[in-house]
């Protein structure tokens, strides 16, 4: 029976669910339109290990000399719907200056479903006019319109990520490995050392690959660390690759997705 005291708390109800709706909405926008100037970028920056763990891999040998890592890397945060957003501040080789590379990846199909790179944006004409060059906040700063957009339109969530080390573990406690496997070496364009690899996920005797690189202008690769998606058992693999340059080799990463709990086989497929 329908009385005033239940229509009292029927109303209570309605207005807290309401309210605890409009909260929702409230952060929900949030999430979604942080300003990337508002933030303290050093606080997104990703370990130098990320390359030099390639360094000192290859530091015995002679042979093998590295020029620069470019480990500038700023990671902005994930998506929940597994897209990865990251700038990469990185020095020119050669005639020195930086470019900036805004990317959005997609970590379920490694591609980029956005991208931009502003060429030396800290180019003052050899001295001639100062007032061209910026600094890396400046740039940043000057395309935060399109920057914002963009995060927004793939629901980044502007958040700084950890750096791990490997192995990686799932949520059951299980270690996955990661390996470089059938690799090939050989002379390819501007007659540069290129090569061919695929990169190998193990757990427990099972394989996952996770990629198959074909022409890759390096001459030797490994992967590094990781960092891990905070709404899934997912991560994004660090594979960090050494190519030559003007001056010599120079280190590069790459990112690859990886599902902790799927996809893995008995054979590599």
């Amino acid at each position: 029976m329908w009385t005033p005291t239940l229509g009292r708390f029927w109303r209570i109800y309605k207005i807290k669910k309401s309210f605890i709706i409009f909260l929702l909405v409230i952060i929900s926008l949030n999430l979604y339109s942080q300003d990337i100037t508002k933030i303290n970028l050093e606080e997104y920056k990703l370990d130098s290990r990320i390359t030099s763990t390639l360094v000192e891999e290859t530091k015995n040998s002679k042979s093998f000399n590295i020029y620069q890592e470019n480990n500038l890397i700023y990671v902005l945060g994930w998506s929940k719907d597994r897209k990865l957003a990251f700038i990469e501040n990185r020095g020119i080789d050669g005639r020195g200056g930086h470019d900036l590379h805004f990317t959005i990846q997609d970590m379920v199909e490694d591609v980029n479903v956005f991208y931009k790179r502003i060429n030396w944006y800290d180019d003052d004409n050899y001295g001639e006019n100062p007032e061209l060059a910026q600094t890396f906040e400046e740039c940043i700063k000057s395309n935060s319109k399109e920057f914002n957009s963009e995060l927004k339109k793939y629901k980044i969530i502007l958040n700084p990520v950890k750096i791990e080390s490997l192995p990686a573990v799932d949520k059951k406690g299980n270690r996955i490995s990661f390996k470089i496997d059938n690799s090939k070496e050989y002379i390819g364009q501007y007659s540069l050392p290129h090569m061919d690899y695929e990169i190998i996920a193990i757990k427990n005797i099972k394989y996952k690959l996770l990629s198959k690189i074909e022409n890759k202008m390096c001459d030797y690769v490994m992967p590094t660390a990781f960092i891990k998606s905070p709404f899934e058992d997912r991560i994004a693999l660090i594979v960090a690759n050494a190519e030559y340059v003007f001056e010599g080799r120079e280190v590069f990463i790459n990112f690859y997705g990886c599902n902790l709990e799927s996809g893995f086989t008995n054979q590599i497929k």
